[in-house]
């Protein structure tokens, strides 16, 4: 079987959909050689919504369609001129939350999106909750989504290596400190934490470090979180992180906590409990499924929860150690192994 893979997202290896994309291909050739993948990637850094419209929506289908058995978008662009393509949904965020699908350019791609999803052979949906919202909002049929979690980079363990002993020189961390890893947009909702942290330093003395990348002052979805807290002493904002620190930053972390508001999947908490460190987050969309019972939930807005489970998991030692082990299992159930497995079941079942 010959599948034409859009990899797009071969040129933004930090996103979360790049990353998706480098360990499903990886765990396919390396399980499935008997699957032929062809990664299709423009030959330059796209301009723009235009540019990114051309290519999936004419570039890539015209070349895809005459070689490939089944072709599969691993990202929700479906293309509408070719009925027997795959699509990845990895959320509905545009559908569902105004900032985000608010610009005239944003809707009319929305429109692409679901003219091309009615044509699609089947939809691969990154959880149940993303199932849900692809039925309920985008009318895709219930019979054609399959679910498949995501899975988590084999380096991604508890297992102490040698980029520990230099990572908080490195980030300039405090000696005892909650992170926050992830994007810094507006469904992040880190203003429950920093409303709740000064109480949080009183009661504990960690700090809150926060890391990942911010989108453009002139986003919909930016916001500026840190504005009223450039002095805070317990506060320290480290910016983007690299995939070979994370980690080690994670191992580093008394607490991992994620107030997101909305998520298709959730992957920074998984990633948290790999490395073996305790989680509160919210409880929230598709949270409670991903992260089951091996983290402490929370309601987004609820700043007192906040103030209440994080101080506890930071002053309680046996409940560390309680979610610390049930985090490990639990992150165990996500492996790019298992993912790939289910993926090429779904290419056998597009392309019969």
């Amino acid at each position: 079987m010959r599948v034409e893979l859009n990899a797009l997202f071969r040129l933004y290896p930090l996103t979360g959909t790049g990353q998706h994309l480098e360990h499903l291909v990886a765990a396919l050739r390396a399980g499935y050689p008997d699957i032929e993948i062809v990664e299709r990637v423009p030959g330059r850094r796209l301009r723009g919504r235009a540019g990114k419209v051309w290519w999936e929506q004419a570039a890539w289908p015209m070349v895809a369609r005459r070689s490939g058995d089944v072709l599969h978008a691993p990202h929700l662009a479906p293309p509408m001129a070719v009925p027997r393509t795959i699509v990845t949904a990895h959320d509905a965020i545009p559908f569902v939350l105004p900032a985000y699908g608010a610009s005239r350019a944003r809707r009319l791609y929305n429109l692409l999106t679901r003219a091309g999803l009615r044509r699609s052979r089947r939809v691969i949906a990154v959880s149940h909750w993303t199932r849900r919202e692809l039925t309920t909002v985008l009318g895709v049929p219930a019979d054609r989504i399959d679910v498949i979690h995501n899975g988590i980079a084999a380096s991604l363990t508890p297992t102490r290596d040698d980029r520990d002993a230099a990572i908080r020189e490195r980030f300039g961390l405090p000696a005892r400190f909650a992170l926050y890893l992830g994007a810094l947009d507006a469904r992040k909702n880190l203003g429950v934490l920093l409303r709740a942290w000064p109480d949080i330093w009183s009661a504990t003395g960690a700090a809150l470090v926060v890391a990942g990348r911010a989108p453009r002052p002139s986003s919909p979805v930016y916001v500026d979180w840190f504005r009223r807290h450039e002095d805070a002493p317990w506060l320290h904002v480290i910016g983007e992180v690299p995939e070979a620190d994370k980690a080690a930053l994670y191992r580093a972390a008394a607490v991992f906590v994620f107030p997101s508001r909305y998520e298709g999947f959730g992957l920074d908490p998984v990633e948290a409990m790999a490395c073996g460190v305790p989680v509160v987050a919210s409880d929230a969309t598709s949270i409670p499924e991903v992260v089951g019972d091996a983290a402490v939930l929370v309601a987004p807005d609820d700043l007192q929860g906040w103030q209440r489970s994080v101080a506890d998991v930071l002053s309680d030692p046996n409940r560390v150690a309680s979610l610390r082990d049930a985090g490990i299992a639990r992150a165990r159930k996500f492996t790019w192994e298992r993912a790939a497995e289910s993926t090429a079941a779904v290419y056998a079942k597009a392309a019969g």
